[in-house]
């Protein structure tokens, strides 16, 4: 995906990092963080840290931002639980099939986590099953 992004994007404005994100440090701070489709895959003993990287990633004033499955199209995986995480099986046109974590956030205690991680983040459910999310650490939510 790196390499189809680089070569349809193309700016030289933009940087490509390869790296696991729970190993990877920023390099800088931003106004903004975004990710798509990734929170479902942080594994619950991995989501306060997630969330943790994503505050050192962002300016005082920053903003995260996000879009991912909800729990209203869970009933389309089979997750099943491993180890005390939830997996689903992925299979790819090649036939290779893997277990990858999956979590299916209901909305309600997806805000009850972060609020009690120091976020304040609007939650909307979008057509098609879909969770947008933004907002703020709690530290700067009042002046938003």
């Amino acid at each position: 995906m790196l390499a189809r992004n680089q070569r349809e994007v193309s700016a030289a404005n933009v940087c490509y990092v390869e790296a696991d994100v729970f190993d990877w440090e920023p390099p800088t701070t931003y106004d903004l963080v975004f990710f798509g489709f990734l929170l479902s895959h942080i594994p619950p003993t991995l989501f306060e840290r997630f969330w943790r990287l994503v505050d050192s990633c962002l300016r005082p004033d920053g903003r995260v931002a996000f879009v991912d499955e909800d729990h209203r199209i869970a009933h389309y995986d089979d997750v099943r639980i491993v180890a005390g995480v939830p997996v689903a099986s992925r299979k790819l046109a090649d036939g290779r099939e893997f277990d990858i974590v999956k979590v299916f956030w209901e909305p309600r205690e997806l805000a009850t986590r972060l609020d009690e991680l120091g976020w304040d983040i609007e939650l909307r459910p979008i057509d098609g099953g879909y969770l947008f999310g933004t907002g703020v650490t709690h530290e700067w939510s009042h002046r938003t």
